[in-house]
């Protein structure tokens, strides 16, 4: 049986459209429902990407983000993940992570958020050159509205190809496992992998209670492109997520990625306790015929790293 936090996928039929149009073949399959307040059953919401810091403002961003992120933690129940961490290459640009439970909440934090904090102040960003957030999952027209007043940000918001999201934490403790790569899909194949994909998303949901999301984002830009975003609640959950001896599970996702473009090697982000595995850097299918991933990887509690630890029981 379905976790009842868990807001379940639903599938809606839509007219075949090339892959390559800008218009999502398949239709979003996160619903996009009324939700009383207080219901259990709600989307998740994880925002995410660069922000750039100003050379001379560098010392005071990183205390100022601090007490930012302490700030909104404490105040802020539904906040399980505030975090950021140095790119590898430019030490002026810092990843931004938010993981919040429900719209509301990501309301909420949108206004107690205000460039008369100091944070604001060491941020490298103008009306001409704005940095870019991505939001996923349980958005609403309200949150796209206040996001509009936020001063040199620019909130891009993705409707989903298919996948889940959890807003509990399975029951499992940490420490967490965020990846969140990009991928290439064959040609004239996104339909297919986002019905392929939900296939295996059912058998994950069913099995893995420490697996927090799974979910594939058509990107708007780039065609045949997609966001393949992932969190877990340990590195067990990690590693029952590609359990070989479980045959069903294995024929489904050879099934999922034969619609990917192997020949091109997937690119993102991974944060965890450790990210010396092997197995996170390679294909979860096909390591042998898979470029190897080209993942920056980040360890929480490293000296780079700034906000909170995340906590992905918080509150449940």
């Amino acid at each position: 049986m379905k976790n009842r936090n868990e807001h379940s996928v639903r599938r809606r039929h839509a007219k075949k459209k090339d892959d390559n149009e800008q218009a999502n073949p398949v239709l979003p399959l996160f619903e996009k429902t009324v939700v009383p307040s207080g219901s259990a059953h709600v989307t998740p919401i994880l925002v995410y990407g660069k922000r750039h810091i100003k050379k001379e403002k560098l010392a005071e961003f990183k205390q100022a983000y601090q007490t930012h992120s302490k700030s909104a933690y404490e105040e802020n129940p539904d906040i399980k993940a505030i975090f950021a961490f140095p790119d590898t290459e430019d030490p002026l640009t810092y990843w931004h992570i938010l993981w919040v439970r429900s719209a509301d909440a990501f309301n909420d934090y949108l206004s107690r958020s205000t460039e008369k904090e100091p944070v604001w102040d060491a941020y490298d960003y103008s009306s001409k050159k704005p940095d870019t957030l991505t939001v996923f999952g349980g958005w609403n027209e309200e949150t796209k509205i206040r996001t509009k007043s936020a001063s040199g940000i620019k909130y891009e918001f993705k409707s989903n190809l298919a996948g889940f999201m959890k807003s509990d934490g399975g029951g499992e403790e940490g420490p967490p496992l965020f990846g969140f790569t990009k991928r290439y899909v064959k040609p004239g194949q996104i339909q297919s992998l986002g019905m392929s994909f939900e296939t295996v998303c059912d058998i994950w949901r069913q099995k893995i209670p420490g697996f927090l999301m799974a979910a594939v984002f058509q990107d708007d830009n780039t065609p045949n492109l997609v966001h393949d975003l992932r969190i877990f609640a340990n590195h067990r959950s990690y590693l029952a997520h590609v359990d070989k001896s479980d045959n069903l599970l294995t024929e489904a996702m050879a099934v999922w990625f034969e619609n990917y473009d192997t020949s091109i090697p997937f690119s993102g982000q991974l944060y965890a306790a450790s990210t010396k595995d092997e197995a996170l850097h390679t294909s979860s299918i096909k390591s042998n015929s898979t470029p190897r991933a080209q993942l920056e990887t980040f360890h929480f509690g490293e000296d780079g790293m700034l906000g909170q630890m995340p906590n992905m029981t918080r509150n449940d």
